[in-house]
């Protein structure tokens, strides 16, 4: 069996490992357009901050590829693939030969067609190369475009530097993915606590400056700048993946089944590039987050060498605590609103609890968690990961689960009563238990 993965990061690592798990000597060929190789792209912003050196960034060790017996080609595009031949070309002109071919391309940095986007000193935060060029800029205002969790992660770093910040978002709040309305208005009041100005409902609509950007100008203002982040979402990098001709889903990924596989024989998919089964929405998505990326790449690695597993599917979960410096998570659905898998008769509900600075919020379908967000207390909230993953009907536990005092020893009869959808080695002695 030849394995080729074409990919360097969460996905295309974690199948690495999963392949040797089952065949340890056939050989794998990855090929990765990066040529800094194994850095977790979460921990950019730290790096951009000065408060992680790049030798901190890596979240596998040098060897990695040596110690697994990868031939790693970093910092080699792949341009092509043959499925007759079945072979990948590079821009070389060099060509590999495969049995299976893994997808792990990742996404693409949006970057918006704002006349003047082109100037020096405006800059994407995905990649390493990226990274480099943010950390070496100079000056001493910059403005931050898209308040998602890199945007917001990318202000925050630049303000520690030193800088005056501004933080533009389009949309009527901060994190408008990751939280509701009233979950970001607490983390905006922490991010403005910061000292960063916050402006929403705003839209950039022009770059000013001769040759290096010297001010953003929105709908509204002007505002002057030495510097521009551009953080307004990712795209799927499917452009191998549509020269073969693979399927993709209605958000633009490649449409894979249970098993990982796309609709090209042998060549499977994983990672940001991928739309996978949702477990909250029930319906097809892409969830373009790091843990995600690493279950998809671990499943995949798993049936590309013959170990048949299938993929229950995935669901957005975010983490944006550390750097506002509150607890602040959501997982599957911010709005009960935004499940588009309904039929006649389906139940919603939103159940809230709020204080100054704490938040928590439960979106269930007919008893089914189908989403979750906390602020300022967290604890916990991996329980609540379980029982919507597991998909536990927690009609009549819905007050214990929204104690501030939750425990686990509050859920054990839920789990007891769902013993059949726990049947892992790890959760045998939890019901087994005389607790």
């Amino acid at each position: 069996m030849r394995y080729v993965i074409i990919g360097g990061s969460a996905a295309a690592i974690s199948a690495v490992e999963a392949i040797r798990l089952v065949d340890k000597a056939s050989p794998i060929v990855l090929f990765s357009d990066e040529a800094a190789p194994l850095f977790s792209r979460v921990l950019l912003p730290y790096y951009v901050a000065e408060e992680l050196p790049k030798s901190m960034l890596n979240f596998r060790s040098a060897d990695f590829f040596d110690q697994n017996r990868v031939t790693a080609h970093l910092g080699v595009r792949v341009t092509k693939i043959s499925t007759e031949s079945k072979t990948v070309q590079t821009v070389n002109g060099d060509h590999h030969p495969y049995d299976r071919l893994l997808l792990a391309t990742g996404g693409k940095a949006i970057v918006p067609a704002v006349p003047g986007v082109e100037k020096e000193g405006i800059s994407t935060l995905k990649t390493m190369e990226d990274a480099e060029r943010v950390y070496t800029m100079k000056g001493t205002k910059a403005v931050v475009i898209g308040a998602g969790s890199i945007g917001v992660e990318s202000a925050i770093s630049l303000k520690r530097r030193g800088m005056e910040v501004t933080l533009i978002e389009m949309l009527g709040h901060v994190l408008p993915t990751a939280f509701d309305e009233e979950a970001a208005s607490i983390v905006r009041r922490r991010i403005e606590d910061l000292g960063i100005k916050v402006l929403t409902g705003e839209k950039a609509v022009r770059f000013k400056g001769n040759g290096h950007v010297q001010g953003v100008i929105t709908d509204t203002r002007e505002i002057p700048c030495d510097m521009v982040v551009l953080s307004v979402g990712v795209k799927p990098a499917i452009e191998l993946a549509a020269q073969v001709g693979a399927e993709t889903g209605p958000y633009g990924g490649i449409k894979i089944d249970s098993h990982m596989k796309t609709s090209v024989p042998d060549i499977y998919a994983a990672g940001d590039v991928a739309e996978t089964h949702d477990i909250a929405r029930g319906t097809p998505f892409i969830n373009a987050i790091w843990p995600c990326a690493f279950e998809q790449g671990t499943l995949a690695g798993l049936n590309m060498a013959g170990k048949e597993t299938p993929y229950e599917g995935s669901f957005r979960r975010n983490s944006i605590g550390n750097f506002i410096g509150i607890p602040a998570i959501s997982m599957g659905l911010t709005y009960a609103d935004a499940c588009t898998d309904c039929a006649e008769g389906d139940r919603f509900q939103e159940i809230k609890k709020k204080t100054k600075n704490t938040y928590r919020k439960l979106i269930l379908k007919n008893g089914l968690i189908i989403g979750a967000i906390f602020v300022g207390q967290t604890q916990k909230a991996g329980l609540l990961t379980t029982l919507l993953k597991k998909r536990i009907d927690v009609s009549d536990f819905v007050p214990i689960l929204m104690n501030d005092n939750l425990n686990f020893l509050d859920i054990l009869p839920l789990l007891r009563r769902n013993a059949d959808k726990f049947k892992e080695p790890e959760y045998k002695e939890i019901m087994d238990t005389g607790l």
